[in-house]
């Protein structure tokens, strides 16, 4: 490699938004889009997925494929994951990861998940490329936590705060404390391989440092959003503001029932309308839609519920438009919260559990508002406020701010490839314009790998 190499960047992410939707496949693909559009980078972005249960993209004589009208973007189906341990047992995979290490040979190396991806892929990178720069994204808590990553307990309906072998063995009683305490040892060897973590918010960041991960080893960057507000657009509301409207998926930890059970408070004295946008519904448990069930019976005719379904990308900011107030009612402890962003986005006031990133970034009465994480009473104390009140409306979208943009944090990333960068890696130069380092590439003609 010569200094005129544009910087080989090199995503591996769980999923790809255009087979399977999701937070941590979506800023992988952003990113990668991103990266595609900066003229010093050269970004391959590989999806690893469930080749037993996509098997449309898993062909035969070939573990590693294109994906259809994709740019610069490919598939890695594997087979037999284990999800205790996130180990894939699939030797053909790993060789063809392999091929493609040695033939593309990047720079960087950015992962975004374990979950199908498989902590064996870390060290095979560095056994590989042992002077290539590891990037790891934490999307959720899934290290720490077997439980969904999400650091709840279901069984007590709590969040998580202690998470030591012994505790994580009484959400799961077929399995012991030593069971964990070679998980967690798995986890911790796989990381010594990575040179950075990256935390969407400083909530997760402390929990991975009370964890394990050196201080030093892990970064706060937001989660960079693509705007979709238009440069004429004025923010309006309904007569009555008495629209909430959730977004997001339609399980336990989401807190669908503590939202309906305020909304049934509130209709006992005036209107209120719930819009639910949320697929998955499949995936709750019975005892959850049984809560939700028992919550409504016998509720006010001034309670309206609209179950509208899933949703996408494409149209979240029409969706978003159609309600007065947005409500993020999670009961576990949200490590970004990109519906905030979207919500800000359609300029909607954000009502939020004060728990995890979402108390990072909802500040009670400022960029909005605040609640107790699972308290019904909480939650209608905060709506009740809301109804009808135009003055506290107008004060928040007047106020609200953005989440950055795509090419801001992509330029953050670029600012954390040059802070880990040394001798071994490619060269480059550092500027401060701005106040804050910048990455250049001297960029050569563009050839084939």
């Amino acid at each position: 490699m010569t200094n005129t190499d544009p910087l080989k960047y090199l995503s591996i992410s769980l999923y790809h938004p255009q087979i399977m939707k999701g937070g941590a496949q979506y800023v992988a693909k952003d990113l990668h889009d991103a990266a595609l559009r900066d003229e010093d980078v050269d970004p391959i972005l590989l999806a690893a997925i469930d080749g037993a249960a996509f098997p449309q993209y898993a062909k035969v004589g070939s573990s590693i494929t294109a994906l259809p009208d994709g740019n610069n973007e490919f598939v890695l189906p594997g087979m037999r994951f284990d999800p205790f341990y996130q180990v894939i047992y699939d030797h053909r995979r790993n060789k063809a990861l392999r091929h493609l290490l040695e033939k593309v040979r990047p720079d960087v190396i950015h992962l975004h998940h374990s979950i199908w991806v498989g902590l064996e892929v870390i060290s095979l990178i560095r056994k590989v490329l042992p002077d290539v720069r590891i990037i790891y994204t934490l999307h959720e808590y899934m290290a720490i936590c077997h439980s969904r990553g999400q650091l709840f307990r279901y069984h007590e309906r709590s969040i998580c705060t202690n998470s030591a072998p012994d505790q994580c063995a009484k959400c799961f009683p077929d399995l012991s404390p030593e069971d964990f305490m070679l998980r967690r040892r798995g986890f911790k060897e796989a990381f010594d391989h990575v040179d950075m973590f990256i935390s969407p918010s400083e909530h997760l960041r402390k929990r991975f440092i009370n964890w394990g991960l050196s201080k030093d080893k892990i970064r706060v960057i937001a989660n960079g959003h693509t705007r979709n507000r238009p440069a004429d657009y004025t923010p309006s509301h309904s007569k009555k503001l008495n629209i909430f409207g959730f977004f997001g998926q339609f399980v336990d930890a989401k807190g669908i029932d503590v939202l309906l059970e305020a909304a049934v408070q509130i209709a006992e004295t005036e209107p209120v309308q719930v819009r639910i946008f949320g697929g998955n519904k499949e995936y709750a448990s019975e005892d959850y839609l049984e809560r939700i069930e028992t919550a409504l019976k016998g509720a006010s005719d001034n309670l309206k519920i609209v179950e509208v379904g899933p949703y996408s990308r494409e149209n979240v900011f029409e969706l978003m438009s159609s309600v007065d107030w947005v409500v993020v009612p999670s009961v576990w402890p949200e490590t970004f919260g990109l519906v905030v962003s979207e919500a800000w986005d359609a300029k909607r006031p954000v009502i939020a559990s004060r728990v995890g990133g979402l108390e990072d970034r909802v500040i009670d009465q400022k960029n909005g508002f605040t609640f107790l994480p699972g308290s019904a009473t909480d939650l209608t104390r905060v709506m009740q406020k809301c109804i009808g009140n135009k003055k506290l409306w107008m004060s928040v979208v007047e106020t609200m701010t953005d989440e950055i943009d795509m090419d801001t944090a992509w330029q953050s990333h670029k600012d954390l490839i040059q802070a880990i960068s040394g001798p071994r890696h490619l060269a480059t130069k550092v500027s401060m314009a701005g106040g804050s380092p910048r990455l250049h590439v001297i960029k050569r003609s563009n050839n084939d790998v």
